[in-house]
C-alpha cells in the first residue's frame, strides 16, 4: 500500500498481516481524494476507525495541516504509530487507542474541530448512523465541514442524519462512500 499523491507520494504505509484491518484500495482512495481535494488543503483530518492511518497519511500528505487517528486495537495502533514514524508525521498527527464513541465524546468536550471527519469501521458492525450521531452530539464537525463514511454496500445510510444532508454517495464493488455535510 502507498501513499498515491502529494508531498510523500509513492512512500510505503505499512498494513498487519492477515485480514483483520481492511485498507481502502488504492483506486477507491485516488477516487475519495479526487471528490473531497478541494477541502483537503489546509485543513484539520480526523480518521476513525483509522486502521493503518492510510487515509489520513494521504490527507497529510496532500496538505491537511494536522490528522488524529483513532483505532481500538492495540495491534493496529502500533502500525499507525509505526507509519507516523516512518513517514515523519510526528509534529503534524496523533494516534490514539480508544472506542470511536468514546473518542468522539472526548473530542468534544476538549472542543475539537475537525474540517474532515472520515470513518472506515469494521462492516459487520453497521455503526455509521451511530457514529454520525454522536459526531453531532459532540459538535466535532467545524462549520463548512465533511463526514465521509466508508460502508459495506448492504449498509444503507438515509439521505438525513441528524442535521447532516448526504450530499454525494459513490459504490465501488462491495463498498459505499456517503459524504455528509450540515443540511
Amino acid at each position: 500500500m502507498r501513499i498515491v499523491a502529494g508531498t510523500h507520494k509513492g512512500r510505503a504505509v505499512k498494513s498487519r498481516k492477515g485480514n483483520s484491518t481492511r485498507p481502502t484500495l488504492e483506486r477507491v482512495k485516488e477516487s475519495l481524494f479526487s471528490i473531497i481535494n478541494p477541502y483537503v488543503e489546509g485543513s484539520s483530518f480526523l480518521d476513525l476507525y483509522s486502521g493503518t492511518g492510510n487515509i489520513a497519511f494521504e490527507a497529510l500528505s496532500r496538505g491537511a495541516k494536522r490528522a488524529v487517528m483513532i483505532e481500538k486495537d492495540p495491534e493496529a495502533l502500533k502500525i499507525i504509530i509505526e507509519n507516523v514514524n516512518s513517514l515523519g508525521f510526528e509534529d503534524i498527527s496523533r494516534a490514539y487507542k480508544n472506542d470511536t464513541i468514546r473518542a468522539i465524546e472526548i473530542l468534544g468536550k476538549k472542543r475539537e474541530k475537525f474540517d474532515i471527519i472520515f470513518m472506515d469501521p469494521p462492516y459487520k458492525d453497521e455503526v455509521c448512523t451511530e457514529t454520525i450521531k454522536n459526531i453531532e452530539k459532540s459538535g466535532i464537525l467545524a462549520e463548512g465541514g465533511i463526514i465521509i463514511a466508508e460502508h459495506h454496500i448492504a449498509e444503507k445510510l438515509h439521505e438525513e442524519i441528524g442535521i447532516y444532508k448526504k450530499i454525494d454517495e459513490r459504490d465501488y464493488s462491495i463498498k459505499t462512500i456517503s459524504f455528509y455535510s450540515k443540511g
